[in-house]
């Protein structure tokens, strides 16, 4: 089991606490953030991010920028600089020797059939700018809002097809999507649906729980997402597995011993 968890999630932003806690709690990997690195340049430099892991042997995976951005933006002048900054946080993930790296997909916020046309068409063209990544990159499921782009596991699942990546799959976000009004099947199972139609391009995954309508990032056992319906899946899992929780450390050392005791490891 390769367990880590998201260090801005948690909101700890000291580079050395970061990784003595996930030393501490023996974790594989800490997930950054490339956007805590662009306004917070100091607290994330790669040089110390690579001596940190050579200390610990604690590995990283990064989310990449984004933070007031969209891939899959109509304004072609927004588009570019998001392309450009997801470059340079691909650039970044090199430099720190991520693992993985998580993009988001992309919004429509005139969600009618011809925009929504026309952004498929846009993030169409970002996603050519990202096919020859330095590190394997993982498309994440999305559909929280109404204006998500890319809805559905057989719609992520074709996109990720056509590009040649991997996938994050966000339990949470699956969990909220499945309650949301275009989703046919109110209530159905929407995580393993996801683990199903996506399967083996999983490389990542984020866990977090919430209560079926907002984005709470709660700790793994702390919501209405039944964590024990998926222990065998988590057990078997190859790829690495993200604590995006929020509540500081406590919340991430609840749902480190969580995990565990659902995959059957010993704390």
């Amino acid at each position: 089991m390769k367990l880590g968890y998201s260090a801005a999630t948690a909101g700890l932003y000291d580079l050395d606490e970061v990784f003595r806690f996930a030393h501490d709690l023996g974790l594989n990997f800490v997930e950054l953030n490339f956007d805590t690195f662009d306004f917070m340049p100091g607290a994330q430099v790669p040089g110390r991010v690579l001596e940190l892991k050579r200390a610990t042997g604690i590995d990283v995976s990064l989310h990449l920028p984004f933070v007031d951005l969209n891939i899959a933006s109509l304004m072609p002048t927004l588009r570019r600089a998001s392309v450009m900054q997801t470059l340079r946080g691909l650039e970044y993930a090199l430099d720190i020797g991520a693992v993985a790296a998580v993009l988001h997909t992309g919004h429509v916020f005139l969600y009618q059939p011809v925009p929504r046309e026309h952004a498929l068409d846009a993030l169409h063209e970002s996603l050519k700018a990202f096919e020859v990544s330095p590190v394997p990159l993982a498309l994440e499921n999305l559909a929280v809002f109404e204006d998500g782009l890319i809805r559905g596991p057989e719609m992520l699942r074709a996109i990720t097809a056509r590009f040649g990546f991997g996938n994050c799959l966000d339990f949470g976000h699956a969990h909220i999507e499945a309650s949301r009004p275009w989703r046919e099947g109110t209530g159905e199972d929407l995580i393993s649906h996801y683990i199903e139609t996506l399967d083996p391009a999983i490389l990542h995954l984020h866990l977090c729980n919430n209560d079926g309508q907002a984005d709470l990032h709660t700790a793994t056992g702390e919501g209405s997402i039944r964590f024990r319906d998926y222990a065998d899946y988590l057990s078997n899992f190859e790829g690495t597995m993200c604590l995006e929780v929020a509540g500081g450390k406590p919340a991430v050392e609840r749902s480190v011993a969580h995990i565990r005791s659902l995959a059957g490891v010993a704390a």
